[in-house]
């Protein structure tokens, strides 16, 4: 019951306290000087007001059913939901959720490199491309390969980055303490076994991609000397490219 129709009801019963009360003194007052007649009309305005108000009082604080919003109004609203669920996360974001956990025993050197790995992908992605624009014509094809290689590895490292900021932080640093510890597990009668594995699996899915990102950030570094070397020999940079395509198709098998 909504505070308007208890509000409506409290003044409907005090209107009909104050109608009894009016309403007895004048019956009394009739009855006394012999208007009989006007005792019984009184008698039945009383009851009137008695039973009308209350009436009035729940009809006029009814309520309104809520509008339903209309059919593309729901669409628009699921389609936002959506997209904020498939929005990937920033750089900025990502060190954020990993600055919580870098003081934990348990995950804090994990967390540690996710965030080196954070502030580390932009300046390997920025020297890589650099070394394709100084060693190829801008747009030519050879030019397109190098740098569509250097995109592909760009956006395989963000989104590992992206995934191990999602995995981390559905764990907790003292729970895992107390499922990992054997020393709290001893009093703990409970079968938690699949919960320890739960968070098991996920730190070494996470210290799975550090280390793709990793060796990226490898590959990337020895693609920009080898770009540095003589443009008579390209074999060390095909090479390169060819280890950096592996990686990030390798990548895509298994997220």
């Amino acid at each position: 019951m909504s505070v308007k129709r208890i509000i409506g009801i409290l003044i409907a019963v005090g209107l009909d306290i104050i109608t009894v009360i009016i309403g007895i003194t004048t019956i009394f007052v009739n009855l006394f000087s012999g208007n009989f007649v006007g005792a019984g009309l009184t008698l039945l305005i009383v009851l009137a007001l008695v039973i009308i108000f209350p009436i009035l009082g729940i009809v006029f604080t009814k309520d309104k059913k809520p509008a339903l919003p209309d059919k593309q109004m729901i669409y628009d609203d699921n389609e936002r939901l959506q997209a904020e669920q498939q929005k990937a996360l920033s750089l900025k974001e990502v060190k954020r959720i990993a600055s919580r956990y870098q003081y934990g025993f348990y995950l804090g050197k994990t967390a540690k490199a996710i965030v080196n790995q954070a502030n580390l992908v932009g300046t390997k992605i920025d020297e890589a491309r650099q070394a394709v624009n100084n060693r190829f014509e801008v747009n030519s094809i050879t030019w397109d390969r190098y740098m569509g290689v250097v995109d592909a590895a760009s956006n395989t490292a963000v989104n590992n980055l992206d995934t191990m900021a999602r995995r981390i932080s559905v764990l907790d640093e003292k729970e895992y303490s107390s499922l990992a510890n054997p020393l709290k597990r001893i009093g703990n009668k409970q079968d938690n076994s699949g919960r320890l594995e739960f968070y098991q699996e996920n730190k070494q899915s996470i210290e799975r991609c550090l280390t793709d990102n990793q060796e990226m950030f490898n590959k990337l570094d020895r693609l920009s000397i080898e770009l540095m070397k003589s443009a008579d020999d390209s074999t060390g940079s095909d090479a390169v490219v060819q280890d950096i395509e592996d990686i990030t198709n390798q990548v895509k098998f298994y997220h």
